[in-house]
Order: structure tokens, then C-alpha cells, then sequence
């Protein structure tokens, strides 16, 4: 990439609302284009290195400070090195949460690579580097490997994403996924904080319950209770009962089920010391004693 293209970004993008910030290009190495929804986040300072680009900045309804770092790291092993020692040292410096992202053209382990040869050094630096930034690799889930070579010879997972646990803390439904490669060598991936809500829990409520004693008089009382139930409107009220009556009927059938199982312990400690009763008053002579009678 030796000038960034504006509507070419706009047309992967789908819209106008988003800010751009590119590296050019180096060596074999096209370029690290960042692109981000300026309604969700803010930039402040954006950094480019040869092999880097970092984005500082806020996102909505958060006060920390987030660095974005889109990385594209070179095949050489002393220079992975140095962009990891670079990094750690910006972090040392600059305070805030870090999402960290891109081609690490790394691998953790050995069952992350397929039909090439894996390097324990590589592998070593690059958890090494993981593990004194104190970063978390965010799971990901679709497919095992991320860059797959046109002959479907080689497959290796280079491509990840990296979190702060601030970071972590700030996006808690945070979820990563490898996406199918139409257009390149490397799946793109797609990071998400997706909430979803399935609505209240069920509630069980089995037959049996209707014939203890102290249900009826349990939904009757928690019902027609005019302390708990203020609100103006019928249908919110409706509402209200039902989630208190579910409330107050898991408190009476734990406590029923408690007072049951005391109950039933009771009951047999009384058959345990009754049997007792009974084996001794019934105590069977013994051999030599029948031995001697005879």
C-alpha cells in the first residue's frame, strides 16, 4: 500500500462513519491499515513503526485510556524480538488497557502449525513476550488455523488477538472467531462483545408442590401483599407478582424440603432405635449355653 484509499476503505467498511490510520508500506510488507467507528471510539495519538501501528484512545462510557496495536511482524526471530521488547517497553510507559492484534507470524505451540516445521525459539519468545505483558490470549473459536497456503499444504495459526485484563475487565463478553479466507492466505478474524439476552430464567414448578402443606397459603399471602407491589401500572404490578411469587415459592420449598428431609431423619432415628429394642430383647442363647443344657 503506497497511499491509502479512502473509498476503498469505505467500501469494505459500508459506511462513512469511521477514521483511518496507515503505515506505508516496507519491504515486502504492504502496510497495517487500522480502521475503527468514531461513535464508539475516540483517537488521541496514533503512532506508526515499521512493523506496527498503534492507535491511543477512549471508547464510549469508558474512562481508561485504550492503545489498539495492529501488528504485522516480521519472519526473522531477532526481529520479533525486538518489536516484543518494543512493545513492553511502550507498556512500561504509557499507562492504560491494550488490545493488541495482527499477523504475529508466530505460533504458541506445536499443535498450532500443520505441515511445516515448528520452532521451539520462536515459540519460547513469543510466550515469553505474552507472558511479561501479562496479556491474555482471547480464545477463538470457527476454525484451528488462520493462514492456510494456496496448496492447502501448510496451515499454522499466526493471527490472534491479545487483551490487557483491564481490557478483559472493561469488554467481559468479549469473544473471538476465525472466519472463512475468501479473498487472502489469512482468515480474517472478527472480535466481539456480544451481549445477549435470553429473557428470565425459567421457573419450574412441579405438581407435587400444589399438594404440601403451606403452598396455597404461600402464593395467597405473597400475592394480595400491597407492600411489594407499587407501581401505578396493571401490567407492570402483574409483572411484579409473578417474579415475587417465583422468589417467595424457591425460599418455601427449599425451607419445606429442609424441614421434610429433618423430618425423615427423625422418623428414622425412631425405626433405627426400635429395631435396637427389639435385637436385644431378643437375645438367642448361645452355643455352649444349649451345649450344657443338653
Amino acid at each position: 500500500m503506497t497511499s491509502l484509499d479512502f473509498f476503498a476503505i469505505k467500501a469494505y467498511w459500508g459506511n462513512f462513519h469511521f477514521k483511518v490510520a496507515a503505515s506505508s508500506a516496507r519491504g515486502h510488507s504492504g502496510g497495517i491499515v487500522t480502521v475503527w467507528d468514531q461513535r464508539f471510539f475516540s483517537s488521541t495519538r496514533i503512532i506508526s513503526f515499521a512493523n506496527l501501528l498503534i492507535v491511543q484512545g477512549n471508547f464510549v462510557n469508558c474512562s481508561s485510556t485504550f492503545f489498539l496495536i495492529n501488528i504485522y511482524a516480521p519472519q526473522s526471530l531477532v526481529l520479533k524480538k525486538r518489536i516484543w521488547s518494543f512493545v513492553l517497553s511502550f507498556m512500561s510507559l504509557n499507562e492504560g488497557e491494550y488490545l493488541i492484534f495482527g499477523d504475529f507470524n508466530s505460533i504458541r505451540l506445536s499443535s498450532e502449525r500443520f505441515g511445516a516445521s515448528f520452532c521451539q525459539r520462536t515459540s519460547d519468545a513469543f510466550n515469553d513476550f505474552i507472558e511479561e505483558g501479562n496479556l491474555v490470549d482471547i480464545p477463538l473459536g470457527g476454525r484451528a488455523y488462520t493462514r492456510v497456503n494456496k496448496a492447502f499444504t501448510s496451515n499454522a495459526k499466526l493471527d490472534r488477538f491479545l487483551a490487557s485484563n483491564g481490557f478483559l475487565q472493561a469488554f467481559p463478553n468479549i469473544s473471538g472467531t476465525i472466519l472463512s479466507n475468501l479473498w487472502s492466505d489469512h482468515c480474517p478474524l472478527l472480535l466481539c462483545n456480544d451481549v445477549r439476552d435470553y429473557g428470565p430464567t425459567p421457573f419450574k414448578l412441579f405438581k407435587s408442590w400444589f399438594e404440601m402443606k403451606g403452598f396455597d397459603d404461600t402464593v395467597i399471602e405473597c400475592w394480595n401483599n400491597p407492600e411489594v407491589y407499587l407501581s401505578s401500572n396493571p401490567q407492570i404490578r402483574f409483572k411484579d407478582k409473578l417474579k415475587r411469587v417465583k422468589v417467595v415459592l424457591k425460599e418455601w420449598h427449599k425451607s419445606a424440603q429442609s424441614k421434610t428431609s429433618s423430618e425423615k431423619n427423625t422418623l428414622m432415628d425412631r425405626l433405627k432405635n426400635i429395631d435396637d429394642q427389639i435385637s436385644n430383647a431378643y437375645d438367642p442363647p448361645s452355643f455352649a449355653h444349649q451345649r450344657a443344657r443338653s
